[in-house]
């Protein structure tokens, strides 16, 4: 696996993996955060829904950092 995260642009969300498997499930650990997990339970990523507020709030467009090096879809 050559890239460690993924930005969609069309759902907003930014997936980082950290290991490599296949998912059995995931929990939302808040709202808007999931993990995702194998079968032993153990995180294989996290996942992060409208990803864009978090870097909004309160900051005027000039002030919101760019999430450069993600692969955007």
């Amino acid at each position: 696996m050559n890239e460690k995260y993924n930005y969609d642009k069309i759902s907003d969300s930014l997936y980082i993996w950290l290991k490599e498997g296949e998912e059995e499930g995931f929990e939302e650990i808040v709202p808007g955060i999931n993990v995702e997990l194998d079968k032993d339970n153990n995180i294989m990523g996290i996942e992060i829904l409208h990803v864009s507020r978090l870097f909004n709030k309160g900051k005027r467009k000039s002030e919101i950092p760019q999430l450069t090096g993600i692969k955007d879809h």
